[in-house]
């Protein structure tokens, strides 16, 4: 699955941190991802979605990479043969942030997945 994101909400927090990159041109079915963690317990789990609440899932992921224009996101084969669709095997969101929302985005990504050895940042 690959779609350019036009709403990008990075979200650091000590509590909740959360990314959402979406494409809204089409309203009706918007491509989307979010990345989200409840940052005040240490043990907690990543949650990510793609698209809907049916595709979802804590953990899962077997690798997240930022670049300054791309996040690609490959699910755990598994992962993905349980959300029932292959597209999600891998995900590429493309978007074009100013560096404000840069730094936003690699500190929110940070936090989601800090203990967890998955994020590369390029």
């Amino acid at each position: 699955m690959q779609f350019a994101a036009t709403y990008i909400e990075p979200t650091p927090s000590e509590t909740l941190a959360s990314l959402v990159l979406a494409n809204e041109e089409n309203p009706d079915e918007p491509a989307y991802l979010a990345l989200t963690r409840a940052t005040e317990f240490e043990d907690s789990a990543y949650h990510f979605e793609v698209n809907d609440q049916s595709n979802s899932s804590y953990e899962g992921l077997a690798s997240v990479r930022l670049s300054r224009t791309s996040l690609v996101v490959k699910l755990e084969p598994d992962k993905a043969e349980e959300l029932g669709n292959p597209d999600f095997a891998t995900i590429k969101v493309e978007f074009d942030a100013d560096d404000a929302t840069f730094a936003a985005i690699k500190e929110t990504l940070r936090q989601v997945f800090k203990g967890f050895d998955i994020l590369k940042v390029a």
